[in-house]
């Protein structure tokens, strides 16, 4: 009975410890308490709408890719052996270099800023541009791969059907499917190309045996390499990155936004 009578005045000195000073320990528990039912609420808020909006991501994706036009035609041919696509008249007298990924949001956001000025400068006749279609974020997908099969699939349309290149290529960029989310499908990237008039055996044979792969890939790790493309990032270090434009070899920063008109006049 003794042991017994220690052992819950044991237990009621414990509790009264436990309570600490009153009022300010129990307030204390009680924000602790707050704060994480406030956090899992947010949390689980947060969870449901980025799986909301990962559902209708992937329900937009079901769908077949929009057929958008560019305003004109422009003369356009691929170097096979470059894996590259050169648009514009031969007549023009500046050439530049344009680095993309097809996934790549700041691309997107660089098409919608600076196409219709690109563009009139392509149908003036002023301007080139060479298009270095890349795999950077060929791991942003999921499944990954969605950076190679549309940049190979571009170039076979610029091997197929060269004034179907600039719409197949404004048209991933007015739908791009997010990072770390499910990319547009090869049969998808076909069927668009099919809509937009590329067509024929030879246009299957080229995405079907990713007949530009290696290209692509090379060219990736040629650009990283090369310093002459590299620019600073935010954190102050200097690397290569997409979108990245250079005049005769060399990045030139489109921060500026007149930047194509210093190109074009000689004074970059």
């Amino acid at each position: 009975m003794a042991k017994s009578d220690d052992k819950r005045r044991q237990a009621q000195k414990a509790m009264r410890s436990a309570r600490g000073g009153g009022a300010d320990r129990r307030w204390i528990i009680l924000g602790v308490i707050v704060v994480v039912l406030l956090a899992g609420g947010v949390i689980g808020g947060v969870l449901y709408q980025q799986q909301s909006n990962a559902q209708a991501n992937a329900q937009a994706l079901q769908a077949p890719i929009p057929a958008v036009h560019a305003s004109a035609t422009y003369p356009t041919t691929v170097d096979k052996a470059a894996a590259t696509v050169l648009v514009g008249k031969d007549t023009a007298k500046t050439t530049i270099d344009a680095y993309e990924d097809f996934l790549c949001p700041i691309c997107g956001q660089f098409e919608q800023v600076y196409f219709p000025q690109l563009e009139k400068h392509l149908s003036a006749g002023d301007l080139k541009i060479r298009y270095h279609l890349l795999n950077l974020l060929d791991q942003s997908t999921v499944p990954a791969g969605y950076s190679m099969i549309s940049a190979n699939t571009a170039l076979a349309v610029a091997t197929v059907a060269p004034d179907k290149f600039m719409d197949f290529h404004y048209s991933l960029y007015q739908k791009q499917p997010k990072e770390k989310e499910a990319g547009w499908t090869q049969d998808q990237l076909t069927d668009l190309a099919h809509r937009l008039g590329a067509t024929g055996a030879q246009l299957d044979d080229l995405t079907r045996n990713k007949t530009y792969d290696k290209q692509i890939q090379q060219n990736l790790t040629t650009a990283e390499q090369d310093q002459n493309l590299w620019q600073q990032g935010q954190d102050g270090s200097k690397n290569f990155g997409t979108p990245t434009i250079a005049v005769n070899g060399k990045a030139v920063s489109v921060a500026d936004p007149n930047w194509l008109d210093k190109v074009l006049a000689g004074t970059t």
